[in-house]
């Protein structure tokens, strides 16, 4: 239960540090929700206070045109860099009513710092006093917390407050976080730290969320010395807002960090456990077989060192950008430090440096240690297993060459029979011309020796019908008597003989003729 404690001049500052560009895209690449933080203070915010001004802030910032984003109008030179026209840096603004008859004033400006959108977000009731339970209409439903702004390197709430009536300045600034928590169903911040600034009190609370875009860091400044305010110069804020902003860069980092060694120690996981491929791989005893394994078992590790080693690039730069930002957390807090009074504590802050210095970047450094030690081993597997692959390979090719070799023989050996055989063929085909000849001659002897007899038959036949009559006419005297003349009957066999061996010349010539003319 909130006591109920009187406070005067209470103010809420919102400091979001949402990151601008995505290296993972490219050089100054435009993250794609860049604009994201404009949107939900315009549109939600502005809406939920209802704030003209804070509603059109599209309308005054350099990376919209038209009321869409358009972030090159930004000069990208430049590390710092005001985004509302310079005219007007500052826009400042005046709520309509609030509950209670809260009366409501407020400003904004909003920057950018290297890579980051960042803005100063400032509602306050001046010179007013109220009762601490009427916080809660500074912070309605939660909209001012991070899970609802939404800003991807986390934020700092600035609430100040000057006490009227109170027990002591703890009691009155857990008083503050449970008012400013009130309808709230996120877990209140707890302390921390607390110190002095400007001679008054101040409380940090902090709600360790993993995740900064969802983590709740609070500052409750109590006004304990009548300069406080005073003191609270533009060279203060400038050099507090860029504290803000490293202690969000170390934060963020740390936690993506953690995030890469988590995957690291995952893909060591992965790794070691195809360890057990050798053995199975080296025991199949197909050859072929062997080497398909081993191409698939380097390609696989291959590929999870490569993730792995990419893992250990990011972790180390991650160490790096976590250097960077605490040398500049630390040159910053000694810039404040010189505005500061005597007795000032700033402890909380110098607490931060401590966790940073050697909490964040000792585990940085020995998560790289270790990931480093396995690095080595895996890169030796690589080495083993292709030089199984290269071995197994130089292998597969001898037996490669010797099966060509044995192909191309048997290849050669059988165009050697296939042109023997054709050899052959071509022989057995001239013999068979050469017996087809012979028969062929064989058989034209044969027609001839037929025609012949049967040609010398018909003519002796022909002579002798022809002469017969002769004979009938002077038989034949079968003494010889050399007085009388060749009876005629011979004579007339005799030129039939003569006749018919002449014909038959003529014949076998024109015979003879004929097929010469037919064989060429």
């Amino acid at each position: 239960m909130t006591k109920d404690y009187k406070i005067r001049n209470p103010s809420i500052t919102l400091y979001p540090f949402h990151l601008r560009d995505d290296f993972g895209e490219g050089f100054q690449a435009v993250a794609k929700n860049a604009q994201d933080l404009w949107e939900i203070l315009a549109d939600d915010i502005g809406k939920t206070f209802n704030i003209p001004e804070l509603q059109s802030l599209r309308n005054h910032l350099i990376c919209y045109q038209n009321g869409q984003y358009y972030p090159s109008g930004e000069d990208k030179q430049q590390g710092y860099q005001e985004l509302i026209a310079s005219s007007q840096k500052i826009l400042r603004f005046q709520p309509t009513s609030q509950p209670d008859n809260l009366q409501l004033n407020g400003s904004i400006r909003a920057s950018r710092f290297h890579d980051t959108y960042t803005a100063d977000l400032t509602l306050y009731a001046q010179a007013l006093t109220i009762p601490i339970t009427q916080l809660q209409h500074f912070n309605p439903n939660g909209c001012l917390l991070a899970h609802n702004i939404k800003p991807s390197l986390g934020q700092t709430l600035l609430l100040y407050v000057e006490p009227i009536s109170f027990d002591n300045y703890r009691s009155l600034a857990d008083a503050c976080i449970q008012s400013f928590w009130n309808n709230v169903s996120q877990p209140a911040p707890k302390l921390i730290a607390e110190g002095q600034l400007f001679g008054s009190p101040i409380f940090e609370y902090d709600y360790r969320n993993p995740n900064p875009a969802h983590r709740c860091h609070i500052l409750v400044w109590l006004k304990g010395h009548p300069d406080t305010l005073t003191l609270t110069t533009s060279t203060f804020n400038y050099y507090f807002i860029n504290l803000l902003f490293y202690r969000a860069k170390i934060c963020f980092v740390y936690n993506k960090s953690r995030e890469w060694y988590r995957e690291g120690q995952r893909l060591t996981s992965d790794i070691e456990k195809e360890i057990p491929q050798f053995t199975k791989i080296e025991q199949e005893p197909d050859a072929e077989s062997r080497l398909t394994q081993l191409k698939q078992l380097l390609a696989r590790i291959r590929t999870k060192v490569f993730d792995y080693t990419k893992c250990l690039s990011l972790l180390k730069e991650h160490g790096n950008t976590l250097t960077v930002n605490t040398n500049n957390y630390r040159e910053t807090l000694e810039e404040i430090q010189k505005l500061t009074l005597a007795d000032d504590n700033l402890d909380f802050l110098y607490k931060f440096l401590n966790l940073a210095e050697h909490d964040h970047q000792q585990q940085i450094q020995a998560d790289l240690n270790y990931l480093f030690a396995s690095q080595d081993l895996f890169q030796q597997m690589i080495a083993t297993i292709r030089g199984m692959v290269e071995i197994e390979q130089i292998e597969s090719d001898r037996r490669w060459q010797a099966s060509e070799n044995q192909q191309s023989r048997q290849l050669q050996e059988a165009l050697a029979r296939q042109e023997a055989a054709q050899r052959e063929r071509e022989y057995q085909a001239q013999e068979q011309s050469k017996q087809q000849e012979a028969r062929e001659k064989k058989r034209e002897r044969r027609l001839e020796d037929v025609i012949f007899f049967v040609g010398t038959a018909i003519g002796a036949s022909g002579i002798f019908g022809s002469s017969y009559p002769l004979l009938q006419e002077s038989p034949i005297q079968w003494r010889p008597d050399a007085s009388l003349p060749i009876h005629p009957f011979f004579g007339s066999i005799f030129w039939s003989i003569i006749f018919g061996i002449t014909i038959g010349l003529f014949t076998l010539l024109f015979l003879i003729l004929i097929r010469k003319l037919l064989k060429s």
